[in-house]
């Protein structure tokens, strides 16, 4: 079994039907062997969902699969944020890692302080080089998490262009998880 965990919220799940993907708002985590890696070390408070606009979001790590098999090194930045999944793939792993790019200091609404955002990355528990998740795991857990998410959501979806497009980087991304495994089988 997987040590590996990806979750979703949706945080205004009550105002659906969804006119787009765009209406849907809420995060994403990731969990590997019960360590949040998107969740501040030291706040009890943060729930370890990270993100906005989740459809999207999502979609981006869909787009990512491809790219982490080829050993491309894929950045999925929040919307109108400085935040960042990073997935930096090397060997049969993938090193993952959430943080706040950028230099300088942000306005911590936790403490009404400023707070360098380099003290902020430190805060999180992947930091420095990232976490370590196999490559394979990490695929399959995304694709597992965004069948989910879109045969749940995507009939609340008005748009019906942005369920096409969810679903066919889906589908990419499975039709790439299956090139993978037939060419590691012929090694």
């Amino acid at each position: 079994m997987s040590s590996i965990k990806i979750k979703y919220c949706i945080d205004n799940l009550n105002s659906a039907p969804f006119e787009s993907g765009w209406d849907i708002e809420g995060g994403l985590s990731i969990t590997q062997n019960d360590l949040t890696l998107t969740k501040i070390i030291d706040d009890p408070n943060d729930d370890g969902f990270r993100g906005d606009f989740v459809f999207f979001n999502l979609e981006e790590w869909l787009h990512s699969v491809p790219k982490l098999f080829f050993g491309e090194r894929c950045e999925v930045e929040l919307i109108d944020s400085q935040e960042i999944f990073l997935f930096a793939p090397k060997d049969d792993f993938t090193y993952f890692k959430y943080f706040i790019g950028g230099m300088g200091s942000v306005f911590d609404v936790g403490t009404g302080k400023s707070i360098r955002i380099e003290e902020i990355n430190k805060r999180y528990p992947n930091h420095e080089n990232g976490t370590p998740i196999k490559t394979e795991e990490l695929v399959l857990e995304i694709i597992r998490v965004s069948e989910l998410f879109i045969e749940s959501l995507g009939p609340k979806i008005e748009d019906k262009s942005d369920v096409i497009n969810f679903k066919q980087a889906l589908h990419d991304a499975r039709e790439a998880y299956e090139l993978y495994l037939s060419r590691n089988t012929q090694n």
